[in-house]
């Protein structure tokens, strides 16, 4: 009795220990495809910022220029 309860003991065992090395690979998984999520997030937000930069410099440009073109004629 006592050798069938180890033997039973030990088959869920193996059972648990190959669940959790599958959840572990799947984790992983999850993992690098997180990271990857999130690094193509920061490109894209850094390309953002970018754009609004760009966009931002050439308001002020327009801005400027058009202060240079319409305070003579104010005045």
């Amino acid at each position: 009795m006592e050798n069938e309860a180890r033997a039973t003991i030990l088959q869920l065992l193996d059972v648990i220990s190959v669940e959790v090395a599958a959840n572990r690979n799947e984790t992983s998984e999850l993992r690098s495809e997180m990271r990857l999520g999130f690094g193509r997030v920061e490109r894209r937000l850094g390309n953002i910022e970018f754009r609004v930069e760009t966009v931002e410099t050439d308001i002020r440009s327009f801005r400027g220029e058009f202060e240079r073109r319409v305070a003579p004629l104010e005045r």
